[in-house]
């Protein structure tokens, strides 16, 4: 895992205590202003390009101690757009697998996604494939929404993925959440309007939000496959949803709600113009979320990133292998010096106490 970069800050976002998103480590941890994204993973980017660049040296270094003739390709390293094509199609991947494979709570599902997206906030597609970290995440995800799925079930849905595979990844995911596992999704905001929406002066209001919600909970399954979550609270989210589900009613709503508030008292503590000029680019956002991936492009970029793997993260390669090694040694010697210091306190404690007692020989023998 690369160093972590902290958060930068949106400059026009609310300030902590409104509500509990505010408080939230969610909100404070995981909350950008777009320059701020961009930067973080750009700076993730290259970082990972000079990691990878030195593991691929190292790689030919070690094939040349085992007797092997190195035969690398030159890396074809991916660009930001490359490694978000990959991700977003994992988290696709892992929107499905939730709902035709386990039909699982939207809950489940919300909670994996953040938690591959947030995951590749601290680490790039090159040092970790999104094929094996998106398993861990939606394991972890279904544990920490208390939703558990027993492993011997789940590992059933990935093909030649086996137990291991996915407990073994369960620590670095967790670590490259800060042990964050909390995720406050939109779709109890979104269900929150829906109530709200009865009240607008439209016609038939409550039937129409009844309506429109369907319409509005796939709006809501497309913004997880953008990066609203990291811009914006979930009720923003929620609101744009309804908006492009119903429009009609949903500024009807709005334009009722300002009419009538008192005078110096701001509904929903912002203008109307602002809350409807965020929710026009989350609107934008989303139905960028909708369309449809490009798959022959995923391919291309899968196929190029065979060539820029990290090598220490591949197993199978004589770096994975020597590295793997180094581990278990170190890990040998940790257990020697562990059982080396226990010898020399009960060593200490016979010195002082004297042995272990022991039984008599016979039975009427004393001693």
């Amino acid at each position: 895992m690369l160093e972590p970069h902290p958060p930068t800050p949106a400059p026009s976002r609310p300030r902590p205590g409104l509500t509990a998103y505010h408080e939230s480590s969610q909100f404070k941890h995981w909350r950008y202003s777009k320059a701020g994204l961009d930067k973080l993973r750009h700076e993730l980017n290259e970082k990972s390009k000079e990691v990878t660049d030195r593991n691929v040296a190292a790689e030919k270094a070690a094939q040349e101690s085992l007797g092997h003739t190195s035969s690398l390709p030159t890396p074809a390293y991916l660009s930001v757009d490359d490694e978000l094509l990959l991700v977003r199609f994992y988290c696709s991947h892992a929107s499905t697998i939730c709902r035709q494979g386990f039909g699982s709570p939207e809950e489940v599902e919300a909670t994996a996604i953040s938690y591959i997206k947030r995951f590749y906030l601290k680490n790039s597609v090159m040092e970790w494939h999104p094929k094996v970290i998106m398993p861990t995440c939606l394991y972890l995800a279904a544990k920490t929404t208390n939703h558990n799925i027993p492993i011997k079930d789940f590992v059933k849905k990935f093909e030649k993925f086996k137990a291991d595979d996915v407990l073994d990844l369960e620590f670095l995911v967790a670590q490259s959440l800060s042990f964050e596992f909390w995720v406050r999704g939109a779709e109890r905001a979104l269900r929150g309007w829906a109530l709200e929406l009865q009240s607008s002066p439209v016609s038939g209001a409550g039937e129409r939000a009844q309506r429109a919600l369907p319409k509005a909970l796939r709006a809501l399954a497309a913004s997880r496959m953008t990066d609203a979550e990291f811009l914006f609270a979930p009720a923003q989210i929620a609101l744009a949803c309804w908006r492009i589900a119903d429009r009609e009613l949903t500024d009807a709503f709005l334009e009722a709600k300002y009419d009538g508030a008192e005078e110096g008292k701001l509904p929903f503590g912002i203008a109307q113009d602002a809350l409807l000029g965020i929710s026009g680019d989350l609107e934008t956002m989303i139905r960028a979320g909708e369309a449809q991936q490009d798959l022959k492009k995923v391919k291309e970029v899968d196929k190029r990133l065979k060539s820029c793997a990290n090598p220490e993260k591949v197993p199978g390669t004589a770096l994975y292998i020597q590295r793997k090694a180094e581990r278990e040694a170190k890990a040998a010697e940790e257990r020697k010096e562990k059982q080396d210091k226990i010898a020399r306190a009960r060593e200490a404690d016979e010195m002082v106490f004297g042995g272990d007692l022991k039984l008599p020989q016979h039975k009427d023998d004393p001693f």
